[in-house]
Formats: C-alpha cells, sequence, structure tokens
C-alpha cells in the first residue's frame, strides 16, 4: 500500500499551481470535481491534488493555534540534497519573488533533534496559508 495523494484546498488554483511549481512539483493531471478546478502534481515522491474552492474561507491557523486538532502540516526532505537548509530557502524566497508569490517563513531554520538524528527544520506557509515543513538531516548520535 501506499499514499497516492495529499489534497489541498485552495482559493486560487492557478497561484497555488504556480506556488508549488516553485517548490519542484510538475502538472501531472488537470480536472474537475464535477463542482471545481483540480488537479495533480508531482513531486517530491509523491503527488499534491489541487482543489480550488469557490467561496473560500479562511483556514484556521494550524501552526500558531496550540489547540488545534487536525491536519497540521506537509514536511519535505532536503537530506539528499548538497546545499544547507538556509540557502535552499533563500534560493526558494527569491524564485517565489520573481514570480510575485509569497514567501512568509514561520520558524527559521532551527536544530531539532529527532530520536538519534539531528535536523534542521524550517516552516513557512504556502500560498493559501498552510504551513509547510522542510528539514534537513545532519547526522546521527
Amino acid at each position: 500500500m501506499t499514499l497516492h495523494h495529499v489534497s489541498i484546498r485552495t482559493a486560487d488554483i492557478h497561484r497555488a499551481i504556480a506556488f508549488y511549481e516553485c517548490l519542484g512539483f510538475e502538472m501531472d493531471t488537470r480536472f474537475t470535481t464535477g463542482y471545481t478546478l483540480a488537479c495533480w502534481l508531482k513531486g517530491w515522491g509523491t503527488r499534491v491534488e489541487l482543489l480550488q474552492v469557490p467561496e473560500p474561507h479562511t483556514a484556521p491557523d494550524a501552526f500558531a493555534d496550540e489547540h488545534y486538532v487536525g491536519y497540521y502540516h506537509l514536511s519535505f526532505d532536503l537530506s539528499d540534497h548538497q546545499e544547507p537548509l538556509d540557502t535552499w530557502l533563500s534560493h526558494l524566497e527569491a524564485t517565489l519573488t520573481t514570480h510575485n508569490l509569497p514567501f512568509q517563513l514561520l520558524l527559521k531554520p532551527t536544530q531539532q533533534i529527532i530520536g538519534t538524528s539531528l535536523y534542521h527544520i524550517a516552516f513557512l506557509r504556502d500560498c493559501d496559508g498552510l504551513p509547510l515543513e522542510f528539514l534537513q538531516r545532519l547526522g546521527t548520535f
């Protein structure tokens, strides 16, 4: 069994596609769900489904609300990248800015121990305000 996709509702599917393409995703399939535009994007070893919401409401702030219950964030592993997380984020910020897309850092790169591994972790918001985590394994101890 494998995870087929993660689904994200968006206020503007074209803006969300552009945002996730800046992260390295590529268009896989465009379709409608009967009432709205949708697509699957492929990248990072998975698929993201985007669904445009006809009358969007502001999403709850899963990052700031410590009492929020539900899906929290997507996490992207940069451990195979040669460049440090800080550098990768700087390049991402420049790319997003060039495409007139938001770059909002929620948590600047921070070291965190998880199990026996040391990670460099950062959080930012996507174009609909949803939290995204980027982590890079620095080593084990």
